[in-house]
Order: C-alpha cells, then sequence, then structure tokens
C-alpha cells in the first residue's frame, strides 16, 4: 500500500502549526508588479549539471531552476495525481487497444518573449524529442504515440526494415564481433567511457594502462607500439579487451542504435519522406488529439510536457536540431524569468505576466550551498529555503536555531549502481555481500528517519513488493564464496584472479572528501571486510558533479546515488537497455520485456507481480542494491520568510508548486 504521508510544520519548540492551504488563483496577485527588492534564496545541496536548456535538462538541481522557468501542462497535487495547469489532458478509451488523449493548453497565456503560447508549441516540441539528432534524456519511442517511429526513421514502412537491421546486428554481439569491430566500437565510445584519453594515468583501478597491458599478457604487443600515443595505446587495451573480456561490453545494442539512426538520418539524405507524426493532429490554437496505439498506464504522465516556447527556440531542421539543444539560455512561461548563472549563483527574475499572477518577490536566486554549511547559510539569512539531509543532528540544531521545517516521505530511495560491463556478475554478488546498511542508515539518520529497503524502488509507491526479504545477507563469508566462483583465490594473503591480478573495485560516493553521506560508514566497513579477504575497495569521496561525470563515462565501478522524485513503479529509463538513464549498462531481454508488459497492464494487482519478478531480476543481477527510504526535510528561515504564505509539503508537491506565491517578511 502507499504510505499516508503526514506532513508538518516545525517550529523549534516542536509544536505543529496548522497553516492554510495556499490558494492558487489567477487573480491572487495581480495587482501591481513583483517588490523589485524582494528577493528568495534558495540553497542547492551540490554544484549544478549547467544543461539549462529544457530538451536536456536531467540533474535535480538543474531541474530546480527549469521548474520554474517553464509551465507544465499539468501538475502533481499531494496526492501524486495529475491536476490542470498550463492546460489539461484527458483520455479516452477508443475500445481497440487504443487510446485517445486530448491536451489543451490555456488561452491567454504568453511566453516571456512576448509570443503567446499555443498548441503548436507543444507539437513543435514532441517533433524535437522524436527527431533522430536528438541526443537528450527523453526516450519518445517508448510512448506508443501513433506515427512517432515512422517520423523518427522517416520512413512509413521501417518495420520491415527495423527487423532486417536486427538481424544484421547479431554479427555484433559479445561471441561474435570480429576484433576490427570491436576497434570501431572501442573509439567510438572510449571503451564505454573506461578509456580516459591518457596513455600515461590511471585507469582507476591504481595502476597504469602499460602496467595493465602487462598484467594481462600483452607485454610484447605494448612493447611494439608507442605507448605515449593515445589511439596505439586505447587500440591495445581494445585489443585486450576483445579477448579476455568481450563479454563485459553490450556491442550488439551499440551497433544496433547506430545501424538506426544511421538508417533513420541517411534516409533524410534524399528528403523528408514522413514530415509530421501523425498521431498527434491539431484541433485548434489551443488544443490537439494524441492517438495512442497501446494502453499506456502513465500516457498522460508521458504527455505531460513543458511547454516550450517555437518562436524562441526555431524551427526544426529535420536531421539536425543541435541549434535548439545548444540554446542555454532558457525561456518559457513559468512565474520567473531567467537572468543569469555565474559563481554557482542562478537568478531569475519575476514573470510580471505570469497566468497565475505577478509573484510576489522580485527575484529569486539558487545559490550551491555545501550541505555542512546549509542550516548555518539559513540561520544567518544567507538562504531562505533549503533541503538538508533529515538526520537527527539536523533536527536537533534546526531546533536550536529556530528554523522551520517540514519531514515528508521521500519519493526516491537511496542505491548502490554497478556498471555492470566492468564487474563479472559473481564480483557483484560477493560486492554486495560485503555492504552492512542497517548500522550505516541507522547510524545517519537515527531510527525513526529512514529504514532499509530491500527492493530498488521507492516505497512510497503502491507496486513496492509487501513484505520484501532481503535478496542479500551481510556476510564476509557468503562474499568470499561469490568471488571464488567468480574465479579469485586467495593467495599469500591477497584475493587475486588465475592470472595474479588482486582484485579492486572502486565505488565514488559524494561526500564532499568528509564522508559526509549516510552509506559512507558501510562503505569503510566493506573496504575493511574486503582487505581482510585480500582485495581492495577504493573509496572515491567526491563532489557530486564529480561523481556524476564518473558514473555517466564509465570510470566508475560503482557509486552511491540517490533516485528523486519518482511518480510511477516504470523503471524503464534505468533498467531497459535502450533506457535514456540506464548508467549500469545492463542489457537482458527478459528485463526488456517485464518492463514494456509493466506499462500495459492497467490491473494493480497484475502489475504489482510483473514488478515484484521485475524486481527479483533486478536483485539476481546486481543491477542496484538498495540502500534506503528516508524522509526529506525542507527547511526555511521563519525571520525572513512570511511563513503564512509557504504550502504544507507532501511527498509530491511542496513550496516549488506555488513558489510565486511565496512572500518575504517586510523588513
Amino acid at each position: 500500500m502507499t504510505k499516508t504521508n503526514m506532513s508538518r510544520l516545525f517550529t523549534a519548540s516542536g509544536a505543529a502549526i496548522a497553516l492554510a492551504a495556499v490558494v492558487l488563483t489567477a487573480c491572487g496577485n495581480s495587482s501591481g508588479a513583483a517588490a523589485a527588492g524582494k528577493i528568495i534564496v534558495i540553497g542547492a545541496g551540490a554544484a549544478f549539471e549547467e544543461k539549462w536548456n529544457p530538451f536536456l535538462s536531467e540533474s535535480y538541481y538543474d531541474n530546480m531552476v527549469m521548474d520554474q522557468i517553464f509551465t507544465p501542462i499539468c501538475q502533481y497535487n499531494d496526492r501524486n495525481e495529475l491536476v490542470p495547469y498550463g492546460g489539461t489532458i484527458s483520455a479516452e478509451d477508443n475500445g481497440d487497444g487504443t487510446v485517445r488523449y486530448t491536451v489543451t493548453v490555456n488561452k491567454g497565456m504568453k511566453f516571456t518573449n512576448g509570443q503567446n503560447v499555443t498548441i503548436d508549441d507543444y507539437i513543435w516540441a514532441w517533433h524535437v524529442l522524436a527527431d533522430p539528432s536528438y541526443t537528450g534524456p527523453s526516450t519518445p519511442l517508448t510512448t506508443h504515440i501513433e506515427g512517432i517511429e515512422a517520423y523518427y526513421y522517416d520512413d512509413p514502412n521501417y518495420s520491415s526494415r527495423l527487423a532486417a537491421l536486427e538481424q544484421d546486428a547479431v554479427r555484433y554481439t559479445s561471441d561474435a564481433i570480429s576484433l576490427p569491430d570491436f576497434l570501431i566500437y572501442s573509439r567510438a565510445t572510449n571503451l564505454d567511457g573506461w578509456w580516459n584519453g591518457d596513455p600515461a594515468g590511471d585507469t582507476g583501478g591504481g595502476e597504469t594502462w602499460s602496467q595493465y597491458a602487462e598484467e594481462e599478457g600483452f607485454g610484447d604487443k605494448l612493447k611494439a607500439i608507442d605507448a605515449s600515443d593515445p589511439g596505439a595505446m586505447l587500440d591495445l587495451i581494445a585489443e585486450i579487451e576483445w579477448t579476455n573480456y568481450r563479454n563485459s561490453y553490450d556491442t550488439y545494442n551499440w551497433f544496433l542504435g547506430q545501424t538506426k539512426k544511421d538508417y533513420a538520418l541517411g534516409n533524410l539524405s534524399g528528403g523528408v519522406n514522413v514530415a509530421s507524426i501523425t498521431g498527434i493532429q491539431k484541433i485548434d490554437e489551443y488544443t490537439c488529439m494524441v492517438l495512442m496505439t497501446e494502453i499506456d498506464i502513465y500516457g498522460d504522465r508521458n504527455l505531460n510536457l513543458s511547454l516550450i516556447p517555437r518562436s524562441y527556440y526555431g524551427e526544426i531542421t529535420k536531421g539536425d536540431v543541435s541549434a535548439i539543444l545548444s540554446n542555454m539560455k532558457p525561456v518559457g512561461s513559468g512565474p520567473y524569468i531567467w537572468q543569469d548563472f555565474s559563481d554557482n549563483i542562478v537568478t531569475c527574475l519575476a514573470n510580471q505576466n505570469f497566468f497565475k499572477g505577478v509573484p510576489k518577490v522580485g527575484a529569486v536566486r539558487w545559490q550551491y550551498i555545501p550541505d555542512t554549511e546549509t542550516l548555518s547559510a539559513l540561520a544567518s539569512g544567507q538562504i531562505d529555503i533549503a533541503e538538508p539531509n533529515a538526520t537527527q543532528q539536523a533536527i536537533a540544531e534546526m531546533d536550536e536555531l529556530g528554523l522551520a521545517y517540514h519531514l515528508v516521505d521521500n519519493a526516491g530511495y537511496g542505491y548502490m549502481g554497478m556498471n555492470v560491463q566492468r564487474l563479472p556478475l559473481n564480483v557483484r554478488k560477493g560486492y554486495w555481500s560485503l555492504m552492512n546498511r542497517g548500522p550505516s542508515v541507522e547510524g545517519w539518520y537515527g531510527p525513526d528517519l529512514a529504514q532499509v529497503i530491500e527492493r530498488p524502488m521507492t516505497t512510497t509507491l503502491a507496486e513496492y513488493p509487501v513484505n520484501a526479504q532481503p535478496y542479500y545477507t551481510y556476510s564476509r563469508d557468503e562474499a568470499l564464496k561469490f568471488f571464488q566462483l567468480a574465479g579469485y583465490s586467495q593467495v599469500n594473503g591477497q584475493l587475486v584472479d588465475k592470472d595474479g591480478k588482486q582484485l579492486v573495485i572502486n565505488t565514488y560516493i559524494g561526500g564532499f572528501g568528509e564522508g559526509s553521506h549516510p552509506a559512507y560508514a558501510m562503505l569503510v566497513q566493506a573496504a575493511e571486510d574486503m582487505r581482510a579477504l585480500g582485495g581492495e575497495i577504493q573509496i572515491q569521496d567526491v563532489a557530486f558533479n564529480v561523481l556524476q561525470g564518473a558514473m555517466n563515462d564509465g570510470t566508475a565501478d560503482s557509486w552511491i546515488m540517490a533516485w528523486a522524485t519518482i511518480r510511477s513503479c516504470d523503471k524503464s529509463g534505468q533498467f531497459h537497455s535502450q533506457g535514456g538513464q540506464n548508467r549500469s549498462r545492463f542489457s537482458d531481454a527478459r528485463m526488456d520485456q517485464l518492463l514494456e508488459n509493466i506499462l500495459k497492464t492497467i490491473d494493480l494487482e497484475e502489475r504489482r507481480a510483473l514488478v515484484a519478478e521485475m524486481l527479483d531480476l533486478a536483485m539476481e543481477q546486481c543491477i542496484e542494491f538498495p540502500l534506503y527510504q528516508r524522509k526529506n526535510c525542507i527547511a526555511y528561515n521563519p525571520q525572513s520568510l512570511d511563513m503564512n504564505t509557504v504550502p504544507v509539503a507532501s511527498t509530491s508537491a511542496d513550496y516549488r508548486n506555488a513558489l510565486w506565491s511565496l512572500d518575504v517578511k517586510t523588513k
């Protein structure tokens, strides 16, 4: 069952204060201009990724800003339901397995470049997302919109051609791929991000590339090349990987993806054959119909795009939307207008023409503040709102400082991600068996602010398995058994493979170099246990953006991260072979099928069973190791904010839904 979230606002005394919900009406604040001298400053707990483009923005803190610049069709309420906002989305089951959605945008809205918001902007955005040159995190081809694949491939008869491409790509499977083809893959992907371009540098495992070549038995070939030449060294490392570890690389899907994209872009060389997505039809200036060819339980959520001005970002040149994607000065129709980003501070000004009313403050700033400094920055008035980690120490400190705060169930969870192409399955299983989660999580949060979870999904969802049991238990002996199954043995105090190479695993964690993370104690304990077994865990305690870079480019064997703002049980983005956020590089036909079936299953109990099977497979294959479900904390400075304007927070709705209506006290 979905948990009921009790959201209360606390003061230093710990007493609950009842707050009236903020009423969001079009006329609520329509008179006059926003007070230019009033500013709200919001603390960001990690560095921004700086993708200031609505088609590319992905990180939590980037999206905090973008959500105020752009207006979505619908917003989520405190029950995790979509409710009308910049428009509406409604559905009608056609009775033949297809669904007809009607999407509207509000009349009278304007973008901040002065242009009217119309349904053309919404339709245009879908064509950007479905362009074969689109490179962002969205996966539009999985939405089942009629004609979206024909548009992407620029071929109304694409199905038969795709089947042939899939058959042709069999020669690129790890069992069949030739060395020349593997070299093509390696040069294009830098060995799936492992190669760092520095032939004299470190592999990430505590050894140089030359040492790695020697250890893998390629010393003679190393002597025959110029080891200072990046290209020559990359080709040598690629040959090593092709010889010894080709099964660790998903060459099939990479070549298939490239072939599909080449096919799509090649079709455009002779002119555009499919000029539009047939399933999206304009009805009038403010309405369109979207036909989905399959029932999709999240169809309305997939259709809930932000409204982006076609007039500002430009027309589409099919096959090349790079000009649209490269624009990093966002323009939307939200309550705030982009001004600039400098010195880790984003500044936005009030949109005097915001359709809900004029914001009460003239500017909002988002400022990077290290988590260790968040509470002092709130107390000093440097920032007004922040999201500190909900720890017992933090709560005690907030009480002492007189700060106000909400505690709500987090719509996400902490996890350990694994690069399955760098770590074999039994190594991953052994590694997970060294993770003693309970003491680490409780030591950080206390007994009431977080709980260990057993499956990689937030417990706030109805589909989370009831009474899920541990899949792996903390045991040094069990870990050793798995490592032995992976081919390692203990020789002279070291855990080594058949060639005498010691087992070394790196794990990236965003503890700011100070171990400031709920999973840090777990990693320290695991490192001690691994050392006792004869292996090594290299704990890379780094800033968040460094962690993110290592995760994205494949440098990290594993990493500690958290998913946030999860509103459905759909794990396609993370676990599907074609998922836009599949950082684990995991590819499995059974997993793909389960994920696709989940999206088509309306009955909750049937969907729960499929989700449970999918999550068990994720545990068996060691994709994401679930760590904890925690409480979120939103903290406020009541000396600067008018707390009567701050809405009560829940898991799915908080001050960000109504930031435009927040006010500061008159000084």
